[in-house]
């Protein structure tokens, strides 16, 4: 069972007036559920906390109605009652607020459900936040289930359709593919791939956040932010590794300086670069391969911790070294720091820092060791 504390995050402190302005990325790294409805109570948005929680693709459920194909048990007074009666309020209030118990098939969900207006007419946000997730509920008639996935598409994986045990839709990425994603890189946009992958990784840390959030919840009955950092550590590399990207380590030792240490052995990434023979010719950031890792970390550190982070490579397995006959890293290392750390960070790498100590030694002498 799953009691969330005061400190869960909660849409009631939530600029609700924001929502229609938000790109379906930015609703997408909200820690609560948001489903846009119109008048009618036709799903319109659907966001990936709430894809998580209530284990179904939102392709399969914009479109449909919310009260009687999605959620059949919020059908009657208590939950479809107070929405149609806010929506035609002709004094326009701001907000509803209220208790519900959400039934799954594959358990129930307490939540405190806030219906607000959106800034378009006709259109309505419903604001979920799950205080207590609990085992199936004795007694609940399964014609009012909420819907499963596999009865919204059935006979999908006949299609090639393939989900994961949250019913979210995975895709297997061939080992050639990340092989040609560097080696296009490297031909079209040889200066800027590193920072092109480094944002791609940042927006699939946030979502990979969501994703250890559902986790979290099922496997220690805490957000992650209840969680110890160590134990989070933990949750995500067998994320990774579970996902095929390497296996990744953790190092606090020098968090006191502000530093947080990483590793990650048989990076795909970088393996991927070597197999194709775009071996960097130098041991330079530029020639590093794991940048997408590296801003997948940073963006999961910063949701964490709830200040930004960033981290970088600092030694990649995938370089060639400067001297002849010297043997390549043996995995990939990374350094985190504060945001407002970054310039001296980059300046540590420039200056040829391959290591935590020689990045802690340079962060102390640039006057800003913390």
């Amino acid at each position: 069972m799953f009691e969330a504390p005061d400190s869960t995050p909660s849409p009631r402190s939530f600029d609700a007036s924001s929502l229609d302005r938000m790109s379906e990325a930015e609703i997408d790294a909200l820690p609560f559920g948001v489903i846009a409805l119109d008048d009618e109570g036709t799903i319109l948005r659907f966001n990936l906390y709430e894809s998580l929680l209530a284990r179904l693709d939102r392709n399969q459920v914009l479109g449909r109605s919310f009260f009687n194909e999605i959620a059949r048990c919020t059908r009657g007074p208590a939950f479809e009652g107070r929405f149609q009666a806010f929506a035609a309020e002709p004094s326009r209030r701001s907000a509803e607020r209220f208790p519900f118990v959400f039934d799954f098939a594959f358990g129930a969900q307490d939540v405190v459900v806030e219906i607000t207006r959106g800034s378009v007419d006709d259109r309505f946000y419903l604001l979920v936040n799950r205080t207590r997730v609990t085992s199936p509920r004795a007694g609940i008639p399964k014609e009012i289930l909420a819907a499963e996935q596999v009865a919204l598409a059935p006979g999908e994986r006949d299609l090639g359709v393939r989900r994961d045990a949250s019913e979210m839709r995975v895709v297997e990425i061939p080992w050639s593919m990340l092989s040609a994603l560097r080696a296009t890189c490297e031909r079209l946009a040889p200066e800027s791939w590193p920072l092109l992958c480094q944002e791609w990784g940042v927006q699939w840390g946030r979502r990979a956040a969501v994703d250890l959030e559902a986790e979290a919840i099922q496997a220690h009955a805490r957000s992650l932010r209840e969680l110890s950092m160590r134990k989070v550590a933990e949750l995500f590399s067998d994320h990774l590794r579970m996902q095929g990207w390497g296996r990744t380590s953790f190092d606090f030792a020098a968090s006191a300086d502000g530093l947080i240490a990483m590793e990650v052995e048989r990076s795909a990434l970088s393996e991927s670069t070597r197999v194709v023979g775009l071996r960097a010719a130098a041991d330079t950031p530029a020639g590093f391969a794991c940048h997408l890792l590296a801003g997948c970390l940073g963006a999961l550190l910063t949701h964490v911790a709830g200040r930004r982070l960033v981290v970088r490579e600092v030694a990649c397995a995938s370089t060639k070294p400067l001297l002849e006959g010297a043997p390549a890293p043996a995995c990939c290392r990374f350094v985190g720091v504060a945001e407002r750390r970054r310039k001296d960070l980059e300046s540590a790498l420039e200056s040829g820092a391959r290591d935590l100590a020689s990045v802690r030694a340079a962060l102390r002498s640039s006057g800003r060791g913390e």
